[in-house]
């Protein structure tokens, strides 16, 4: 995740987050007190668990990919990175067998596209559930070495699981509704 910078604009995030814990708020990331420094330290952590965790379909792209110069050490000609913000594939299109490994697609083909779950360079990328999905994670992360009380983590991390669960509910209802409206059941078969 080192290509997406945390700087001011992720304040409020951190600051949500704090907020649930009981903590006090900061006013940036590099303030050097506690909740900034476990903040920024634990926020990417929390982007990538809630973006790498399901298929959501707000946070979806859909890329072709370049391939490297150099070929993969064996059994393939190409070898293709995945973008900077990847963090869950959804699906890979290519004409020829594939192998997934350190981030990189290999392949024989000359063309590959992959439909994948980016992560946000910006918090005005995250819908309000994402989040808010986000900021229970980073809640929890931040309540472990700051509260040191398991009750309220273990309290905040099953708002987190809970919130999941429903999300996870509303993507496959709207994936559903989708799918039917575009007809993916030929009713004439």
């Amino acid at each position: 995740m080192a290509a997406i910078s945390y700087d001011v604009q992720w304040v409020d995030i951190v600051n949500r987050a704090l907020t649930r814990v009981g903590l006090t708020q900061i006013s940036n990331l590099d303030e050097g007190s506690s909740g900034a420094n476990y903040g920024s330290q634990l926020l990417p952590q929390a982007i990538e668990t809630v973006y790498s965790a399901y298929h959501w379909r707000d946070a979806t792209k859909y890329v072709q990919l370049v391939p490297l110069a150099e070929s993969p050490a064996y059994g393939y000609a190409y070898q293709y990175p995945l973008p900077e913000d990847f963090a869950l594939i959804k699906s890979v299109e290519v004409a020829e067998a594939y192998e997934y490994m350190d981030k990189k697609i290999l392949t024989n083909a000359t063309e590959v596209f992959v439909s994948y779950v980016a992560l946000p360079k910006l918090p005005s990328d995250m819908t309000p559930l994402l989040s808010d999905m986000v900021v229970r994670q980073l809640a929890y992360l931040i309540s472990i070495p700051m509260v040191k009380n398991d009750a309220i983590s273990n309290r905040i991390y099953s708002e987190f699981q809970q919130l999941h669960a429903m999300a996870m509910t509303r993507e496959g209802i709207a994936q559903h509704e989708e799918d039917n409206a575009i007809g993916w059941y030929d009713e004439s078969r």
